[in-house]
């Protein structure tokens, strides 16, 4: 019986039969408070009844809100009810919408334009092959030209062989970009890979007097690579050490395993790379320091290949500077054994 019931009980009683003054004036306060009590218990639990509904329906719109993190955009929210919950639902649906659309939209100026470039490539490609058909002509008698011509054709074919170098490289970006290539994976022992590798550039590194230092914890790390691919990913960070390196300094290669995946670092010394350069450092077209590097030959894309490689492989490739020791790092996902 609820405590306010049972108070008036009591005052009635008084009233109609003598009642019993001193139990009333005795529990009279406590029985108010605990009737307090029991009205405020009631009123909670109602409350939280009442609302426990929005906020599961809050707690759904958060879950959904999180999800843009993976997503391009959101799925729609369903909408329940009339009040300010729902009105921010619908002005999030609104919202992905709008996302949808811009991401829509986007993605076909991307394609658009990577068929462009494909295109593009592709037209360029057979003239250019023609251009150096007749130039490598030229080069097997120059017998009968003057030492300026000699000199003329050499410039001519070797910038014609760096732009076929470029349309090549472009091209293969491009068709990296869109997914258009499938890796062919098997497993495969990459120590022995990158050892061979390597030992086709000991000759250009010696020009430069590099020494090679490989260190590798295991003599076999296998993992899942498309072979050709990643010979493509372990040619251009060695060429790029070959490059960027300072002479008569070492040229560091380690590579070891762990619980989780199989790590690789190509370390070597030069120029200090600044921290905002080293989050670009494997954009497509983006040299460090242009006006300084511009006798150094190259696209600009040979890094960007390397990471899209890296990440169609399920792993990840980060660049690390501390003064002037620069490690191009890669981490590849091991072979999971059941």
């Amino acid at each position: 019986m609820p405590p306010t019931v049972l108070l008036i009980i009591l005052r009635k009683n008084e009233r109609t039969v003598g009642g019993n003054i001193e139990f009333y004036e005795k529990y009279g306060v406590i029985i108010v408070i605990a009737s307090f009590i029991f009205e405020l218990a009631v009123f909670i639990i109602i409350f939280l009844i009442g609302i426990s509904g929005r906020v599961k329906y809050l707690s759904y719109i958060g879950k959904n809100i999180t999800n843009i993190k993976t997503q391009q955009y959101l799925n729609p929210i369903e909408i329940k009810g009339c009040d300010e919950i729902a009105q921010l639902a619908e002005d999030i649906n609104t919202m992905s919408e709008r996302l949808k659309e811009n991401y829509e939209k986007e993605r076909k100026q991307e394609e658009a334009k990577n068929e462009l470039i494909v295109a593009v490539s592709h037209d360029l490609k057979t003239p250019l092959t023609s251009l150096l058909g007749y130039l490598e002509l030229l080069n097997k008698d120059k017998s009968t030209l003057t030492k300026e011509q000699k000199e003329f054709l050499e410039v001519a074919y070797s910038k014609s062989k760096n732009l076929q170098k470029l349309i090549d490289e472009l091209f293969e970006y491009t068709k990296l970009s869109n997914n258009f290539i499938k890796l062919n994976k098997v497993p495969f022992n990459i120590a022995v890979l990158v050892n061979q590798i390597v030992g086709e550039h000991i000759l250009f590194l010696s020009q430069k007097n590099i020494t090679v230092d490989i260190q590798c914890t295991e003599n076999e790390l296998v993992c899942d690579v498309d072979i050709e691919k990643f010979i493509r990913v372990i040619d251009n960070l060695v060429n790029n050490a070959q490059k960027y390196s300072y002479r008569d300094s070492v040229f560091t290669i380690k590579m070891w395993e762990d619980a989780k995946s199989i790590k690789l670092s190509f370390i070597n010394n030069g120029d200090n790379i600044s921290k905002e350069d080293l989050t670009k450092i494997f954009d497509e077209m983006y040299r460090i320091d242009k006006s300084r590097n511009a006798e150094i030959e190259g696209s600009g894309l040979g890094l960007a290949i390397c990471k899209k490689i890296i990440q169609l492989h399920g792993g990840g490739i980060w660049a690390e500077c501390h003064g002037n020791t620069i490690s191009l790092n890669i981490e590849l996902p091991i072979i999971q054994t059941a």
